[in-house]
């Protein structure tokens, strides 16, 4: 596979509301609430996701200690062949929301506990 871009990351924060006001005004971001203790901040193709602190990720699992999601043109059945013959488990799959629309995505970790996200439009 080769990896094209990312195309959103996730950033754990103390206080979603004071994250939001900071980004929208400094940085100029347009923002979206995404769920109890998420948001998101939008900007050309990418966005970051909000994390409140001491929450829980999706299926109420422990949040990682990074997330990033990156993009590829390769097929997600050709990607997730590849990762299964380097011996890297994927922890999770399937459709997610991506920075401009609906990606098909394949989780791991690397070896620090990290969540990759490996995705295709």
């Amino acid at each position: 596979m080769k990896i094209d871009r990312i195309d959103h990351l996730n950033i754990t924060v103390a206080d979603i509301d004071r994250s939001v006001e900071f980004y929208q005004r400094v940085l100029g971001m347009k923002t979206e609430r995404i769920g109890e203790g998420r948001a998101a901040l939008l900007f050309g193709q990418q966005k970051i996701h909000l994390d409140l602190a001491g929450a829980t990720a999706m299926g109420g699992e422990k949040r990682m200690p990074a997330h990033i999601c990156f993009i590829t043109d390769t097929p997600i059945d050709q990607v997730k062949a590849q990762l299964d013959a380097s011996g890297v488990a994927i922890r999770m799959q399937g459709p997610r929301a991506g920075a401009t629309g609906t990606i098909q995505s394949l989780y791991i970790d690397d070896p620090d506990q990290n969540s990759i996200e490996i995705a295709t439009y």
